[in-house]
């Protein structure tokens, strides 16, 4: 879910409620002769609210096994998962008085901090992933395309010059005409620019170099000449858009990369807590917020 508009009034609620809790948890620290703890009524209460909040963030995946139960949306219920799981870890800690406590204590509190950081993982996903691949299938989509796109753009340029001049090539016989000058700068300058493959050191690549000298061309070329010379202006503005769009070398390498530097760990934690029945709560929780499907860490594990 991305994180809009909509999601202004569950930020400002957690927010407020945040600040409660945080003013009413620094005035019972401070007249507590011990300080704060959670055996207190006070510290009871946080971990009650805390605890509530997290049960009730769990209930998403309770909604999603009932799609057709008509108590809130999907989209109220992702919203309070969100928020008020967020919500929980100030009063979770305000219940602990920011102690780790003994054994059983610090595995509580370290596997609450795992669900937590791979639910604020997930959501940051969620904001970034979707557009980067988009953005990688256009590119993918358009480097396929490229000769195909390339071919028509030269294509069209032939037809403007063999219209005006006659033909691309000259043969020997042919004497000179007044167009010479228009074919001759199109076969060796424009033209190889509508290559798939062109040189990075080419003129036209450049805005500002591609101007000049097409405007150096409108004094050259006859009068007759000069609306053809605009329409070959505008297709190698075409191509240079082409140019600056397409795919660079090794991106979709260095991508997946980057992605299986956050996989690596999150699979190592499968293997860990698998064996004692952590992984379940981990996985409804966390690790799906992320859209890591069993199959995909299966695939990287090299497990059947």
């Amino acid at each position: 879910m991305l994180i809009d508009k909509s999601h202004r009034m569950w930020m400002i609620v957690t927010i407020v409620a945040f600040a409660l809790s945080s003013c009413l948890y620094v005035g019972y620290s401070k007249s507590s002769p011990s300080g704060a703890s959670g055996g207190s009524w006070q510290g009871m209460g946080f971990g009650i609210a805390g605890s509530a909040l997290m049960v009730f963030a769990g209930l998403l995946a309770g909604r999603k096994k009932v799609p057709r139960l008509s108590i809130g949306t999907a989209r109220f219920w992702l919203k309070a998962h969100i928020w008020l799981g967020l919500l929980s870890v100030p009063l979770i800690l305000f219940h602990a008085g920011f102690r780790w406590g003994g054994p059983l204590e610090q595995v509580l509190l370290l596997v609450f901090a795992i669900v937590i950081a791979s639910g604020i993982a997930g959501v940051i996903f969620q904001q970034y992933l979707p557009r980067v691949m988009k953005d990688a299938t256009n590119r993918e989509a358009m480097f396929e395309q490229l000769p195909h796109v390339c071919a028509a753009l030269r294509q069209t340029a032939d037809e403007q010059i063999v219209a005006i001049c006659g033909s691309l090539f000259p043969s020997p016989n042919d004497s000179p005409s007044e167009q010479e000058r228009l074919r001759e700068f199109y076969v060796e300058s424009v033209r190889p620019f509508l290559a798939v493959q062109i040189d990075r050191r080419a003129p036209l690549l450049n805005v500002s170099r591609a101007e000049a000298v097409f405007s150096q061309m409108q004094h050259t070329v006859p009068a007759s000449s000069r609306a053809t010379l605009k329409r070959l202006a505008s297709i190698c503005d075409e191509r240079r858009e082409l140019a600056d769009r397409q795919k660079p070398p090794n991106v979709d390498d260095h991508y997946d990369r980057c992605v299986r530097v956050v996989e690596l760990p999150v699979c190592g934690l499968r293997e860990v807590f698998a064996e004692r029945g952590f992984w379940r709560q981990l996985a409804r929780h966390g690790i799906r917020h992320c859209g890591l499907g069993t199959d995909g860490f299966r695939e990287l594990a090299g497990r059947p």
